[in-house]
């Protein structure tokens, strides 16, 4: 059992599948580990796409179960890859009445608004972020839901609010910060501040890409940094349209 949790935790699971068959089988299991290999079944399955087989698994955990919890959030990301908002927020929710630690509590709050803000609930959405705690390591996802959530509502005060505390978090994986808020203000027609926070933008992110380009010199093949920079870059990209059409419309 100890290899294949050392498995797992490693992400090799080519070696989860060659143990899982023999270990499913074997007699001498406490009911503790046949239950996580149940729940490894289902994150094998997930991780294959194959996620209605996966749903099935983890509905046979019950409330006392060891990993209950696990495989019930596990169970609502797999019905959000079936698009099955209903069933996963619904999972969400019931998980949060439970007594769980306040992390696990934030990131399934995280989840559920991110999904209502991806189906348009952008109120319930707001509402979700709304209640993650402030010192929780999620809450820069917390401002730019609210803040998007704000957006959508044309609460342009609260967005620019929100997203003036994302840009301070400047979170690594977050970094729409700066863009937003001048974005924000461009929606709201304050040229001349929509104008100033765009070039502010585009200095913030040139500054960065120059520090990620720096960092790749010597590891070109790291994944992380690859991703961190074409996401700046995006950024970069959104801003200088958005100075280019303020240029335009003065």
């Amino acid at each position: 059992m100890a290899k294949i949790r050392s498995a797992v935790e490693a992400g090799d699971w080519s070696s989860v599948e060659e143990r899982l068959p023999s270990l499913a089988q074997h007699y001498a299991l406490s009911e503790e580990q046949r239950l996580y290999l149940r729940l490894v079944q289902g994150l094998n399955w997930q991780r294959q796409g194959r996620h209605r087989r996966a749903i099935d698994v983890y509905k046979s955990f019950q409330p006392d179960d060891p990993h209950y919890v696990e495989a019930r959030t596990n169970l609502a990301i797999a019905y959000l890859k079936q698009d099955w908002w209903t069933d996963a927020h619904r999972e969400l929710t019931r998980l949060l009445e439970g007594n769980l630690d306040p992390e696990a509590k934030n990131r399934l709050r995280m989840m559920l608004g991110l999904s209502q803000l991806q189906q348009g609930f952008y109120r319930d959405a707001r509402e979700t972020f709304g209640t993650m705690d402030q010192d929780s390591r999620y809450v820069a996802f917390a401002w730019r839901g609210i803040g998007l959530s704000a957006l959508h509502l044309r609460d342009y005060d609260g967005a620019l609010n929100a997203f003036h505390q994302l840009k301070q978090l400047d979170h690594p994986a977050l970094p729409g910060g700066p863009f937003l808020v001048a974005f924000t203000y461009d929606q709201m027609n304050r040229l001349t501040l929509a104008q100033a926070s765009y070039q502010e933008a585009l200095l913030h992110y040139q500054a960065q890409l120059q520090t990620i380009d720096r960092q790749l010199e010597g590891n070109r093949s790291n994944p992380t940094l690859r991703e961190r920079r074409e996401q700046i870059h995006t950024y970069l990209n959104q801003s200088q349209y958005g100075l280019a059409t303020i240029y335009d419309r003065q």
